[in-house]
């Protein structure tokens, strides 16, 4: 059990750490790109924000996931294995809404 927690942590800590720098290199083209979501048609924003939000909210899961835990090895690992299947959907989602986001409106 000590080595699935182990194990379960690093890849959290990982998915923290890779996800941030993507993060921060898409936002930062973004932000240098002059781009901004106000111009986009009002149906198409509100998904791409709603993207947004949730890929804000994927870096506070993965980071629960991998702040170190308790004593209680079966706990620690049930909640970082949860947070973790949370934090790859919202992985898959949160870029899904803001890319449609972008072709709807481009297309629309």
């Amino acid at each position: 059990m000590r080595e699935t927690r182990r194990d379960l942590e690093r890849t959290a800590l990982v998915l923290l750490v890779g996800y941030a720098g993507v993060m921060a290199v898409v936002c930062s083209g973004v932000i240098i790109s002059g781009w901004f979501a106000g111009v986009m048609e009002d149906h198409a924003e509100r998904v791409f924000w709603a993207g947004a939000i949730l890929s804000f909210v994927m870096v506070a899961v993965f980071a629960a996931a991998a702040m170190p835990g308790g004593r209680d090895d079966t706990r620690v690992v049930q909640r970082v294995t949860w947070l973790v299947r949370v934090g790859l959907v919202l992985f898959v989602t949160a870029p899904a809404l803001c890319i449609g986001a972008m072709i709807a409106d481009f297309y629309g």
